[in-house]
């Protein structure tokens, strides 16, 4: 039998090392702690965080080709399956260690829940983390059977678990919580969000029975509280704190005042054309129905109550 610990093993490794060493000390780094506590952007993060979104699906996509891979080489093996699988992890290490790093960077806006995204976060690099470990375990497998063959196969079933929950987490940070899960069984979204951290949404709550009130809650609840809500705060403003609503947001204009549609910035964005850039809902998302509008018009000039 080959020894395990041969210069291949070795390589891989320090690769694995190195990484983990890049990702743990970006967690720690300066770009993370602006992130956690906001007190600001780290050089770059402007241009370099956008860049997660682009990145981040080739994880999964990677790992998901290994775990069906893995299935192949248990059900019918073949010649240099085995040679392909280190391949393609060897890829999926390296792309998770960028997109760990880049999501860092990303998250340096403070436009996000910081539980959430801490959840987001610590799962992400727990996942790059495991894959190395998955890698190395492989490549023991390579060189010395199946001695290692099970502790490689539980590690690649942890690296999906942490997937699934970074990508749960992240889905809920850029959507809304429960995006990934609200067309989902009843007892599996039970399950599911026994995991996430409470949703404070006060927009139905202080409505107290205006019937008029309660329709533009649940408008703003469907077309605003995911990108102004619990979970993420774009421009530093949301809509389920009446404080918020009233002050709004890092813009300092008032978002609504009451009895003033005209002068509720809010209101305004509404009524914007769809290729303005302050149009709200965003380009890209559908318009308020007239009815709508003419709702939010009314609530406002109550007094918004």
């Amino acid at each position: 039998m080959k020894p395990i610990v041969n210069p291949c093993l070795r390589a891989i490794s320090f690769i694995f090392l190195s990484c983990l060493g890049v990702v743990l000390h970006a967690g720690t780094s300066d770009a993370a702690a602006a992130a956690i506590v906001g007190t600001g952007q780290p050089p770059g993060a402007a241009f370099l965080g956008p860049f997660h979104l682009v990145v981040l699906h080739l994880p999964i996509g990677l790992f998901s080709f290994a775990a069906l891979l893995e299935l192949v080489a248990w059900l019918r093996p073949f010649e240099g399956l085995r040679r392909v699988l280190a391949i393609n992890l060897g890829l999926g290490v390296l792309i998770a260690t960028v997109t760990a790093v880049l999501g860092l960077y990303s998250s340096a806006g403070g436009d996000y829940s910081q539980e959430l995204l801490l959840l987001h976060r610590n799962t992400g690099i727990a996942m790059t983390v495991v894959a190395g470990l998955t890698l190395v375990l492989h490549s023991a497998v390579l060189q010395a059977g199946n001695r290692w063959l099970w502790w490689y196969r539980g590690s690649l079933g942890t690296t999906l678990a942490l997937l699934m929950a970074a990508s749960h987490y992240g889905g809920s940070l850029t959507h809304g919580q429960g995006f990934l899960t609200q067309n989902a069984p009843q007892a599996i979204r039970n399950w599911i969000t026994r995991w996430d951290p409470p949703q404070t949404n006060g927009i139905i709550s202080r409505a107290d029975g205006d019937t008029n009130a309660v329709v533009v809650a649940r408008l703003f609840e469907a077309k605003c509280l995911s990108c102004h809500g619990p979970e993420k705060q774009k421009g530093q403003f949301r809509i389920d704190q009446r404080e918020s609503l009233l002050k709004g947001g890092e813009s300092g204009v008032a978002a609504v005042v009451p009895g003033d549609p005209a002068k509720s910035g809010l209101f305004r964005m509404i009524l914007l054309p769809t290729t303005h850039d302050l149009v709200m809902p965003p380009a890209g998302k559908p318009r308020l129905a007239d009815a709508d509008i003419l709702a939010v018009f009314r609530w406002i000039q109550a007094g918004a109550p």
